[in-house]
Protein backbone atom coordinates (compact mmCIF):
# COMPACT_ATOMS: atom_id res chain seq x y z
CA UNK A 1 0.00 0.00 0.00
CA UNK A 2 1.29 3.49 -0.82
CA UNK A 3 2.50 5.45 2.08
CA UNK A 4 0.58 8.61 0.56
CA UNK A 5 -2.48 6.54 0.91
CA UNK A 6 -1.81 5.46 4.30
CA UNK A 7 -1.04 8.92 5.46
CA UNK A 8 -4.23 9.98 3.74
CA UNK A 9 -6.29 7.69 5.62
CA UNK A 10 -5.14 8.08 9.12
CA UNK A 11 -6.14 11.53 8.60
CA UNK A 12 -9.54 11.24 6.88
CA UNK A 13 -10.03 8.30 10.00
CA UNK A 14 -8.54 11.28 12.92
CA UNK A 15 -10.96 13.83 11.65
CA UNK A 16 -13.73 11.44 11.58
CA UNK A 17 -13.06 9.74 14.79
CA UNK A 18 -13.07 13.61 16.14
CA UNK A 19 -17.22 13.58 15.62
CA UNK A 20 -19.99 11.24 15.71
CA UNK A 21 -20.35 11.19 12.38
CA UNK A 22 -19.24 14.22 10.49
CA UNK A 23 -20.50 15.36 7.11
CA UNK A 24 -18.77 15.44 3.88
CA UNK A 25 -18.48 19.36 3.64
CA UNK A 26 -16.97 19.34 6.89
CA UNK A 27 -14.80 16.93 6.57
CA UNK A 28 -12.92 17.85 3.02
CA UNK A 29 -12.81 21.62 4.87
CA UNK A 30 -11.01 20.44 8.17
CA UNK A 31 -8.15 18.46 6.06
CA UNK A 32 -8.04 21.61 3.21
CA UNK A 33 -7.50 23.99 6.48
CA UNK A 34 -4.97 21.65 7.93
CA UNK A 35 -3.05 20.86 5.20
CA UNK A 36 -2.92 24.48 3.88
CA UNK A 37 -1.53 25.80 7.97
CA UNK A 38 0.84 22.66 7.77
CA UNK A 39 1.88 23.91 4.62
CA UNK A 40 2.59 27.12 5.49
CA UNK A 41 3.96 25.96 8.59
CA UNK A 42 6.20 23.49 7.51
CA UNK A 43 6.69 23.33 3.75
CA UNK A 44 4.45 20.14 3.05
CA UNK A 45 1.06 18.82 3.52
CA UNK A 46 -0.30 16.97 5.75
CA UNK A 47 -1.89 14.51 3.15
CA UNK A 48 -0.67 14.45 -0.71
CA UNK A 49 -4.08 14.06 -2.12
CA UNK A 50 -5.12 16.58 -4.77
CA UNK A 51 -7.95 19.23 -3.73
CA UNK A 52 -10.39 20.44 -6.29
CA UNK A 53 -12.19 23.76 -6.39
CA UNK A 54 -15.65 22.66 -6.25
CA UNK A 55 -18.85 25.31 -5.78
CA UNK A 56 -18.64 24.82 -1.92
CA UNK A 57 -14.92 25.06 -1.16
CA UNK A 58 -11.70 22.78 -1.64
CA UNK A 59 -12.46 18.95 -2.01
CA UNK A 60 -9.79 16.31 -2.30
CA UNK A 61 -9.92 14.32 -4.78
CA UNK A 62 -8.93 10.68 -3.74
CA UNK A 63 -10.98 11.20 -0.54
CA UNK A 64 -13.89 12.61 -2.51
CA UNK A 65 -13.60 9.26 -4.44
CA UNK A 66 -13.52 6.95 -1.48
CA UNK A 67 -17.32 8.41 -0.42
CA UNK A 68 -18.63 8.22 -3.69
CA UNK A 69 -17.74 4.46 -3.39
CA UNK A 70 -18.73 3.99 -0.28
CA UNK A 71 -22.19 5.40 -0.99
CA UNK A 72 -22.52 2.87 -3.77
CA UNK A 73 -22.35 5.43 -5.94
CA UNK A 74 -21.85 3.82 -9.81
CA UNK A 75 -19.62 6.29 -11.06
CA UNK A 76 -16.79 6.41 -8.08
CA UNK A 77 -13.29 6.05 -9.52
CA UNK A 78 -11.76 2.75 -8.27
CA UNK A 79 -8.48 1.83 -7.66
CA UNK A 80 -6.90 -0.40 -4.85
CA UNK A 81 -5.88 2.71 -3.03
CA UNK A 82 -9.35 4.31 -3.19
CA UNK A 83 -11.06 1.12 -2.38
CA UNK A 84 -8.85 0.73 0.59
CA UNK A 85 -9.98 3.82 1.94
CA UNK A 86 -13.76 3.14 0.77
CA UNK A 87 -13.38 -0.08 2.94
CA UNK A 88 -12.38 2.19 6.05
CA UNK A 89 -15.44 4.69 6.13
CA UNK A 90 -19.77 4.15 6.44
CA UNK A 91 -20.86 7.07 4.81
CA UNK A 92 -24.69 7.38 4.95
CA UNK A 93 -27.14 10.50 4.42
CA UNK A 94 -30.01 11.90 2.06
CA UNK A 95 -27.75 12.89 -0.24
CA UNK A 96 -24.75 14.46 -1.12
CA UNK A 97 -24.51 17.33 0.91
CA UNK A 98 -25.64 15.70 3.89
CA UNK A 99 -24.14 12.16 3.66
CA UNK A 100 -22.66 11.88 6.75
CA UNK A 101 -19.54 9.79 7.53
CA UNK A 102 -18.10 7.74 9.75
CA UNK A 103 -15.00 5.48 10.48
CA UNK A 104 -14.67 1.79 11.18
CA UNK A 105 -11.54 2.03 12.39
CA UNK A 106 -9.02 3.75 14.29
CA UNK A 107 -6.89 6.06 13.13
CA UNK A 108 -3.12 4.92 12.57
CA UNK A 109 -1.18 7.46 14.47
CA UNK A 110 2.31 5.88 13.56
CA UNK A 111 0.92 7.61 10.07
CA UNK A 112 0.63 11.51 11.63
CA UNK A 113 3.34 12.85 13.14
CA UNK A 114 2.88 15.32 16.12
CA UNK A 115 2.58 18.95 13.91
CA UNK A 116 0.59 16.87 11.77
CA UNK A 117 -1.67 16.31 14.77
CA UNK A 118 -1.33 19.89 15.90
CA UNK A 119 -2.72 20.97 12.51
CA UNK A 120 -5.60 18.66 12.34
CA UNK A 121 -6.97 19.18 16.08
CA UNK A 122 -6.25 23.24 15.47
CA UNK A 123 -8.48 22.59 12.15
CA UNK A 124 -11.22 20.84 13.95
CA UNK A 125 -11.70 23.04 16.98
CA UNK A 126 -12.26 26.21 14.59
CA UNK A 127 -14.60 23.27 12.10
CA UNK A 128 -16.68 22.43 14.36
CA UNK A 129 -19.12 24.65 15.13
CA UNK A 130 -19.25 26.67 11.73
CA UNK A 131 -22.44 26.08 9.26
CA UNK A 132 -22.20 24.73 5.95
CA UNK A 133 -22.47 28.02 5.01
CA UNK A 134 -19.41 29.30 7.00
CA UNK A 135 -17.31 26.77 6.35
CA UNK A 136 -17.53 27.03 2.37
CA UNK A 137 -17.03 30.82 2.41
CA UNK A 138 -13.99 30.51 4.78
CA UNK A 139 -12.70 27.61 1.79
CA UNK A 140 -13.20 30.36 -0.58
CA UNK A 141 -9.57 31.85 -0.44
CA UNK A 142 -7.25 32.81 -3.16
CA UNK A 143 -6.40 29.21 -4.40
CA UNK A 144 -9.95 28.25 -4.63
CA UNK A 145 -10.76 31.28 -6.61
CA UNK A 146 -8.08 30.77 -8.83
CA UNK A 147 -9.03 27.59 -9.87
CA UNK A 148 -12.80 28.46 -9.69
CA UNK A 149 -12.00 30.94 -12.05
CA UNK A 150 -9.66 28.89 -14.43
CA UNK A 151 -12.68 26.31 -14.53
CA UNK A 152 -14.76 25.52 -12.06
CA UNK A 153 -14.36 21.86 -10.98
CA UNK A 154 -10.35 22.15 -11.49
CA UNK A 155 -7.16 21.56 -9.59
CA UNK A 156 -6.14 24.03 -7.22
CA UNK A 157 -2.70 24.35 -7.58
CA UNK A 158 -0.17 23.70 -4.04
CA UNK A 159 1.72 26.84 -4.24
CA UNK A 160 -1.60 29.29 -4.17
CA UNK A 161 -2.80 27.12 -1.50
CA UNK A 162 0.20 27.80 0.27
CA UNK A 163 -0.10 31.80 -0.90
CA UNK A 164 -3.71 31.61 0.31
CA UNK A 165 -1.85 30.84 3.42
CA UNK A 166 0.43 33.62 4.01
CA UNK A 167 3.63 32.10 3.21
CA UNK A 168 6.79 33.94 3.13
CA UNK A 169 8.92 34.36 -0.21
CA UNK A 170 11.62 31.46 0.87
CA UNK A 171 9.45 29.06 1.94
CA UNK A 172 7.16 29.29 -1.24
CA UNK A 173 10.67 28.70 -3.00
CA UNK A 174 10.94 25.39 -0.89
CA UNK A 175 7.45 24.28 -1.64
CA UNK A 176 8.24 24.58 -5.09
CA UNK A 177 11.57 23.01 -5.51
CA UNK A 178 9.62 20.11 -2.99
CA UNK A 179 6.80 19.81 -5.32
CA UNK A 180 8.95 19.24 -8.53
CA UNK A 181 11.19 16.43 -6.68
CA UNK A 182 7.88 14.49 -5.41
CA UNK A 183 6.52 14.86 -9.46
CA UNK A 184 10.41 13.90 -10.49
CA UNK A 185 10.04 10.94 -8.10
CA UNK A 186 6.69 9.47 -8.75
Amino acid sequence: MNDDILKIKAALLYVVSAFEGVDILRTFKILYFANKEHLALYGRPIIKDEFYALQNGPVPSKIYDAVKLAQGKANAFQTDEIKELANSIIAGGEDDLNYVIYGKQAPDMDELSKSDVVCLNKSIAESKDLSFKQLSDKSHDYAWDKAWKLQPASKMDILDIARAAGVSDEMSAYIKEQSEIDAILS
